[in-house]
Formats: structure tokens, C-alpha cells, sequence
């Protein structure tokens, strides 16, 4: 069974590899609900793991899901 991004998003919660998510609006393709796991050997101590695309019925969750715990409205987690 494949696992959608909002099934990934919910592990990577659960699993404690969240680091923070942000909401790309650019109005392309790439417009979504995107989250980064910790990762050492990555930028700033994380790295990209998903997207929730903003055409996904799922992205109301996701936003539920992540209100709290670190979105990010700036660059690199620390906005």
C-alpha cells in the first residue's frame, strides 16, 4: 500500500523527525503545504521530506496537523 502525503506527514509527527512545515504560495504547481524533517547531514539541520498540494483534499488536515509546531512563515524554519 502507497502512502499518501498526509499519511507520511502523520509519521513524520509521530515518529519525532518533524522539524517544521511552511506553505509555499507561488502559484505554480509547487503551491502546498511542504514539511521538513531532522536530518544532521542537512541544511541547518533538516531537510525536505513532503508536500501536501494545495489542490489535495487532505490540506485542511495538514494544516491542523502541523498548527503548533513550528510553521514556518519565513526561511529556513525561522520565521
Amino acid at each position: 500500500m502507497t502512502m499518501t502525503p498526509i499519511d507520511k506527514l502523520r509519521e513524520s509527527l509521530a515518529s519525532g523527525r518533524f522539524h517544521h512545515a511552511t506553505y509555499r504560495n507561488i502559484g505554480t504547481l509547487w503551491e502546498g503545504l511542504w514539511w521538513y524533517e531532522k536530518d544532521a547531514n542537512g541544511s541547518r539541520g533538516f531537510s525536505v521530506a513532503g508536500c501536501v498540494n494545495k489542490t489535495d483534499p487532505a490540506i485542511d488536515e495538514a494544516h491542523e496537523l502541523v498548527r503548533g509546531t513550528g510553521m514556518s512563515v519565513g526561511s529556513y524554519g525561522q520565521g
